[in-house]
């Protein structure tokens, strides 16, 4: 798998809204939360308030899947679900959702692996990003685009069926409304959120 950039935009985002470098690697040390990241050093210059919102509103999509989670990997020891739920992130999901559906029979442990190798990478990317952040332009270089896009191919890959198309379409039209008519924090979650509830209505065929 290509590894993305955006470890590196959101290191040199935080050392350029303020973040020293360390506090930097810190934060992805113990956060291990990509967009949660990437919108507190983008929100962070207008405020906590903004910055809770937002956080908040992207981690409530963590409920739907780890659910659907739960259900593919089946039952765990309390160690190991701790284990998993430790890194839950967009890439992981989407990759284990996918080795669900080529019938791979260890899910916990391909989890674990995926787990393991995109948290070492965000790491490492992240230091990589905070010591080059004072000299360079994410926007110049076109590395703000990186995030939608990996997130865009995560989901383009599991798409199959009418069923999914019908929950990609519904998605679209619903973030199209959410950006127009609802407050920044709570689009994705509320995108995603109806548009689920939408396709479970839909009969199976």
């Amino acid at each position: 798998m290509q590894r993305p950039l955006d470890p590196e935009v959101y290191g040199a985002l935080a050392v350029q809204v303020g973040f020293s470098p360390w506090l930097t690697v810190l934060s992805s040390l113990l956060i291990v939360s990509g967009s949660g990241q990437l919108a507190m050093v983008g929100l962070l210059p207008f405020g906590v308030g903004p910055v809770l919102a937002a956080t908040t509103g992207l981690a409530l999509r963590h409920l739907p899947m780890s659910m659907n989670l739960a259900g593919l990997i089946g039952f765990q020891p309390w160690w190991r679900r701790v284990q998993l739920a430790w890194v839950l992130v967009d890439e992981s999901y989407g990759l284990t959702v996918a080795a669900a559906e080529r019938g791979l029979p260890d899910l916990a442990a391909y989890k674990s692996a995926s787990d393991l190798t995109l948290y070492s990478n965000w790491l490492v990317s992240t230091s990589i990003g905070a010591w080059l952040g004072t000299s360079l332009d994410p926007e110049r270089f076109g590395l703000d685009v990186v995030i939608p896009l990996v997130f865009a191919g995560l989901a383009a890959a599991l798409i199959k069926g009418w069923r999914r198309w019908s929950a990609a379409g519904l998605a679209l039209l619903m973030t199209i409304g959410a950006v127009l008519w609802l407050p920044t924090a709570w689009q994705v979650t509320s995108a995603a959120t109806a548009a689920a509830l939408a396709v479970s209505l839909l009969p199976e065929r």
